[in-house]
């Protein structure tokens, strides 16, 4: 088919209706649902992905248009920034957010705060100084790292060495290592941290991690790792290593790490609610829509260690 000029000029006239169309933002979609985006860290960690099983399901239910971006790395802060500054010029209408830096994460919700647009953030539980988050949807991590200490303490009989995998320097390490290793000083004095290296949230970096530990310090019984994928590598290490009776432990409660404790592999995880974290950002997400006034700020989703006499009810 061949086009005459003027009927080129008028398809792109289309064309470019069409995408002002698009960077409305709420309803963009064509269907008239309000659109609200969620930004986890990335999705190197299938505990996002069951954050967004809650979320998804939560915004069909609420009749929202859900858009999901997420940063190639979770090291990768600048990426993060870009994709919410970009759902901010597309005017979407609602923002929740996981962020992996405070400090420039700032500058987004800044903006959506200039915007008109409310911000949730999930898995976060961090005030952004100047600027406004309507609710933070995520759990205790701090208390969750004591709930490992108490597992371990109750397993070993309260003697214990202990090599934990960091992840990378943020938030989410901190408290997670430090709720476990606050709680072990004040209550369980034969329980001791022996060694401590990063995995950065990675199974393969885990496991490498475990292996130097476990090498430099042949006395080590378990292994914390902050999270479910680098524990699944420090197994593997342990396991080439020959070494059955190191005790290995994890936090998120992913599903795959599940069916590793009922497989007798992982020793235990702490479950993290992250479908309920999903859900309740989008529960959240629609109250700020609304313009309601909530009690509190903060939304706790419930914590659980998980071993072999508990794993069926979370599969």
């Amino acid at each position: 088919m061949k086009f005459t000029g003027k009927a080129i000029i008028i398809v792109l006239a289309l064309m470019v209706m069409t995408n002002m169309v698009f960077a409305a933002g709420g309803q963009s979609s064509g269907s008239g649902k309000k659109a609200i985006a969620l930004l986890p860290p990335a999705m190197t960690s299938p505990f996002y992905a069951s954050v967004i099983k809650g979320a998804r399901e939560e915004a069909d239910r609420l009749g929202y248009d859900l858009r999901i971006l997420a940063p190639e790395a979770e090291s990768n802060y600048a990426q993060q920034v870009q994709m919410m500054e970009d759902m901010i010029t597309q005017r979407v209408d609602g923002i929740m957010v996981c962020a992996i830096n405070q400090e420039a994460i700032s500058v987004g919700v800044k903006k959506a705060n200039d915007a008109g647009i409310p911000v949730v953030f999930f898995n976060t539980n961090v005030d952004i100084q100047n600027a406004v988050v309507y609710a933070m949807s995520g759990y205790d991590q701090y208390n969750g790292g004591g709930k490992l200490a108490d597992w371990v303490n109750t397993r070993t009989g309260g003697n214990a060495k202990v090599a934990i995998i960091e992840g990378l320097p943020s938030d989410y390490t901190t408290l997670r290592m430090g709720g476990f290793v606050d709680k072990c000083r004040q209550s369980y004095p034969g329980i001791q941290v022996v060694a401590s290296q990063p995995g950065d949230w990675l199974r393969e970096k885990g496991m490498n991690a475990a292996a130097n530990m476990i090498q430099a310090n042949p006395d080590i019984s378990v292994i914390y790792g902050l999270s479910d994928e680098m524990a699944l590598g420090a197994y593997q290490a342990k396991r080439q290593i020959g070494r059955n009776d190191i005790i290995v432990i994890g936090l998120d409660g992913n599903p795959n790490a599940l069916e590793s404790v009922k497989n007798g592999e992982l020793d235990a995880t702490l479950n993290c609610g992250p479908v309920d974290i999903g859900r309740n950002a989008v529960i959240y997400m629609d109250k700020a829509l609304k313009k309601e006034t909530i009690p509190r700020k903060f939304i706790e989703a419930e914590t659980t260690v998980v071993d072999r006499t508990n794993v069926d009810r979370f599969l």
